[in-house]
C-alpha cells in the first residue's frame, strides 16, 4: 500500500496513510473424564473492596472490636485496609487503599481467609448486567474500530466500552485538537467548538490570509517542490480532522464511527497548512487552547483541559516549547503528544522530548510497536496506532475524499502515532469528566498504574514504549469514589 508522509516546515504531521501455541491437556489414569477447560478470564475492573465474614459475628460488634479486628488483619497483610460497612449475613466490607488488579485483591483476600477467626474473605468482585456486557454504539462502522475494543483474541485496544460503563463524557470539559483545523463532517456535527486559526503565514494557511476565528481546514496539499527542492506532491491529508474524530466523533447516533467521548466538545486550534506549520504558531496555539493570553487574539472561551499534538519536528525541545509547556500543565491542562514517526528515539523528536507531557508511541493490532513508531525512555505510553498493511489493522476514523479542497463525507483508515495520541486524549477527557479536580501529574500516574501489560512475545516493553497500553476501563475504575481510610460501623439496635 503506498505510505503519504506529510512533510512540514520545522513539524511533521503524524501519519501515514495507507502458528498458535499448543493446548495444554490434562492427563488422566483410567476411566476418569477430562476436566473442561477453563475459560479465559475477561477483562475486569480493578478491585477497591473485599468481603469479609467472621465465624463469630461479635467479632465485629463495637467501634473497640472493630478497631482491633483491623489493626489484626492490616497487620496479617500489610496493607492498610478500611472498615466500611456491614452488610447482610453478618458480612462486612473493607476497603482497599486504592483499587487493585483483581489477581492482588484475590491473593489479599487468601491472606486474611489464613486467620482462624475468618469464615471467609473474597474480593467485592464487579457484575453487569447479562443483557449487554458493555455499552456498544450502534454507529455501523463500530465494529471496523479495533483499536476501541477490551483486549483478547488478538485485539489489543483501549477497552473502550468497559469505560463507557463509567462516564461517556461531560460537556464541561473541552479537549483541544491542536492540527490541521476541522471539516464539517457529518460524524462532527455539534461535536466541536469555537476554535482558531493560528496560520500567519497565507502560504502555508492555503486559505488566502493569515490567522482569523474560522478553524475549517482548506486543505494542506502540496505540489512537487513546494516545501523544498525535491519535495514530492501530496494531497490533502485532513489530518486534523481523523484525529478529532477519534477523540470524539458523534457516538451512538446510528452513523459512520464513534469516538471516545460522546460529550465533551473538541476546540479545533489550526496550526498546520501547506508543508507543515511553524513553531512559533503552534506555540501560540497551544497557550491560546489552555485559556492563556495570545496578543492580538481574542481569548478562548472554552479553556481546554487536554490538549492533543499529533505533531513532530526533528531536534531538542526548545525554550519557547517548554515555557509554553509548563505554563499549560500549570493552569491544570494535560499536553498529550505523539513519539513521532521515524522508528528511533523520541528523544530526538519535539514536543515529545519535552518535560511535562504525556508522550505515546504506537501499537499495533497485536499489541506490538508498530514498525514506525519512535520509542525509549521519552515515552510514557502507548496506545494503538495501526498498521495498514492491512488495512483494516489500522485505525478508522472522520475523513473527506477531497484531494485538494473539501469534497465528500468518508471514513478511511491511517497509521501513525498519530492516531495514537488522541486515544490517550479522548480517555484523558473521560477523566476529567469524571473528576475535574485532577491535577496533570495524578492523570499521568492513573494512566500508567492501569495500563494493559503488553503480551508475550510483544516487540514492545516498558523501557520503550512506556507503561504499557491505555485502558480507558481500568483508568476509570480507579477514579471511582476515593477511599477514604474511615471506620463506618454497624448499625447494632438495643434489644
Amino acid at each position: 500500500m503506498k505510505i503519504r508522509t506529510l512533510l512540514l516546515i520545522g513539524i511533521t504531521v503524524l501519519v501515514f496513510i495507507g502458528s498458535p501455541a499448543a493446548q495444554a491437556g490434562s492427563h488422566h489414569l483410567g476411566l476418569v473424564k477430562a476436566a473442561a477447560e477453563t475459560p479465559p478470564l475477561p477483562e475486569q475492573p480493578l478491585i477497591g473492596q473485599l468481603i469479609i465474614k467472621y465465624h463469630q459475628p461479635s467479632m465485629m460488634q463495637s467501634v473497640a472490636s472493630v478497631k482491633r479486628q483491623m489493626e489484626l488483619l492490616n497487620s496479617t497483610v500489610g496493607v492498610s485496609l478500611s472498615y466500611f460497612r456491614a452488610m447482610s449475613g453478618d458480612a462486612h466490607v473493607l476497603r482497599l487503599p486504592k483499587a487493585i488488579p483483581i489477581e492482588q485483591a484475590e491473593a489479599i483476600a487468601a491472606q486474611l481467609a489464613t486467620l482462624p477467626d475468618i469464615e471467609y474473605a473474597e474480593p467485592d468482585y464487579w457484575a453487569f448486567p447479562a443483557s449487554s456486557d458493555f455499552i456498544i454504539p450502534d454507529d455501523p462502522l463500530y465494529n471496523n474500530q479495533w483499536h476501541y475494543f477490551a483486549p483478547g483474541s488478538g485485539n489489543y485496544g483501549v477497552n473502550a466500552p468497559g469505560g463507557w460503563e463509567i462516564t461517556t463524557g461531560s460537556a464541561n470539559v473541552y479537549i483541544g485538537v491542536v492540527d490541521t483545523g476541522i471539516l464539517n463532517h457529518a460524524d462532527l456535527v455539534n461535536r466541536w467548538t469555537g476554535g482558531y486559526d493560528f496560520i500567519s503565514d497565507p502560504l502555508v494557511s492555503n486559505d488566502g490570509d493569515g490567522r482569523d476565528s474560522d478553524p475549517h481546514d482548506s486543505g494542506d496539499w502540496t505540489a512537487a517542490n513546494d516545501c523544498y527542492y525535491g519535495s514530492p506532491a501530496s494531497s490533502s491529508s485532513w489530518h486534523g480532522t481523523h484525529v478529532a474524530g477519534t477523540i470524539a466523533a458523534a457516538s451512538n447516533n446510528s452513523l459512520g464511527v464513534a469516538g471516545l467521548n460522546w460529550v465533551s466538545k473538541v476546540v479545533p486550534v489550526r496550526v498546520l497548512g501547506k508543508c507543515g506549520g511553524y513553531s512559533s504558531d503552534i506555540i501560540d496555539g497551544m497557550r491560546w487552547a489552555a485559556g492563556l493570553p495570545v496578543s492580538g487574539v481574542p481569548s478562548n472561551s472554552h479553556p481546554v483541559k487536554v490538549m492533543n499534538l499529533s505533531l513532530s519536528g526533528y531536534g531538542s525541545c526548545t525554550a519557547a516549547y517548554q515555557n509554553a509547556i509548563n505554563d499549560i500543565v500549570n493552569v491544570g491542562a494535560v499536553v498529550v503528544v505523539a513519539a513521532g514517526n521515524s522508528n528511533t528515539d523520541a528523544n530526538y523528536y519535539r514536543p515529545a522530548n519535552c518535560n511535562n507531557v504525556i508522550t505515546v508511541a504506537a501499537t499495533t493490532r497485536n499489541g506490538s510497536r508498530a514498525w514506525y513508531s519512535n520509542y525509549g525512555s521519552r515515552v510514557e505510553i502507548s496506545a494503538p496506532g495501526g498498521e495498514t498493511k492491512v488495512q483494516a489493522n489500522g485505525v478508522l476514523s472522520t475523513l473527506n475524499t477531497g484531494t485538494r479542497s473539501p469534497a465528500s463525507d468518508t471514513y478511511d483508515y491511517y497509521q501513525g502515532t498519530s492516531m495514537a495520541a488522541p486515544h490517550v486524549s479522548g480517555i484523558v477527557s473521560l477523566m476529567y469528566s469524571l473528576n475535574p479536580a485532577l491535577t496533570p501529574a495524578q492523570v499521568l500516574q492513573i494512566l500508567q498504574n492501569t495500563v494493559t501489560s503488553f503480551p508475550t512475545g510483544s516487540t514492545c516493553n516498558t523501557s520503550n514504549c512506556g507503561s504499557g497500553i491505555v485502558n480507558a476501563a481500568q483508568a476509570l475504575t480507579a477514579l471511582q469514589p476515593s477511599l477514604e481510610l474511615k471506620y463506618y460501623l454497624p448499625f447494632i439496635p438495643n434489644n
